[in-house]
């Protein structure tokens, strides 16, 4: 059996369809999963599950995408899947499947819903299927734990310390720290702010004598944001910009005692 699954987007909202990809392998436990999705779709999928063979790609920032998106169609009808699952709610999507004998499981977009987009994904696979039983979930491989432990200690980071982690950056804050025009301004806290707030932490593990210790850990391209925030901190976070490494990453985030965002892309991940 050969099932599709549809869902463009950063990597925050690929977390989300986690639980919903657990309940297809146990329901589908010999399928062939194939994965349309983003660039960030394929590093936060990837290694998920020996189920996930393949992942197809959807920039929609590329040039000429009506091209794209028929090449696309092409290859879902000549794969023969048996069983479609849409996680994405525009119309536009639906389009693809054009051709296809594939039956065709598509979200329904509903406003106001109090139902975590999450928990829909889940219940589009089997509505008997509980958020309990099937969480929200990325793998973590030993390997990883072991690299964010060895970047972690040169920063002084031991067992014992209580970790924070600030990530004051996110998808779309631009180049110039949220001087971009379509950046979300609510999201964006001034550097001057994670500042004080990273002196506040300091001085209160000084006055109840904690082993506290704040951490950034940043894409390289970031790095003069970190050190921004550094000085207005007083030098009480410490900043690591390694490589880029998903796994890695995921690694030092699990080892976090406490992370502090303005954005949901690594709240999502952690």
């Amino acid at each position: 059996m050969k099932i599709l699954v549809v869902r463009i987007g950063r990597a925050g909202d690929m977390v989300m369809i986690t639980a919903a990809l657990s309940a297809l392998i146990k329901k589908y436990p010999t399928a062939e999963i194939t994965i349309l999705t983003s660039p960030d779709g394929r590093r936060v999928l990837k290694g998920f599950h020996p189920q996930i063979k393949n992942f197809w790609l959807l920039e929609r920032k590329k040039l000429f995408p009506y091209f794209q998106r028929r090449q696309i169609n092409r290859d879902i009808q000549q794969t023969g899947f048996q069983h479609i699952f849409c996680f994405e709610t525009k119309a536009s999507f639906a389009k693809l499947f054009n051709g296809s004998k594939a039956r065709q499981h598509i979200l329904q977009e509903i406003k106001n819903s109090e139902i975590n987009f999450a928990e829909r994904c889940l219940h589009l696979v089997d509505f008997s299927f509980t958020k309990k039983q099937f969480p929200v979930f990325l793998p973590l491989h030993d390997d990883a734990r072991e690299r964010a432990k060895t970047i972690l200690h040169n920063t002084g980071t031991t067992d014992e310390t209580f970790l924070i982690g600030i990530h004051p950056s996110y998808s779309g804050l631009g180049k110039k720290f949220g001087r971009n025009k379509k950046s979300l301004p609510h999201r964006n806290w001034p550097i001057s702010h994670w500042g004080e707030l990273c002196k506040k932490i300091n001085n209160y593990a000084k006055k109840k004598k904690l082993n506290i210790q704040i951490i950034m850990d940043l894409m390289p391209e970031e790095k003069e944001l970190g050190l921004a925030i550094i000085v207005a901190s007083g030098n009480t976070v410490d900043l690591i910009t390694p490589p880029p490494d998903f796994e890695r990453y995921k690694a030092t985030l699990a080892r976090m005692d406490l992370l502090i965002v303005p954005n949901t892309g690594p709240m999502h991940i952690a």
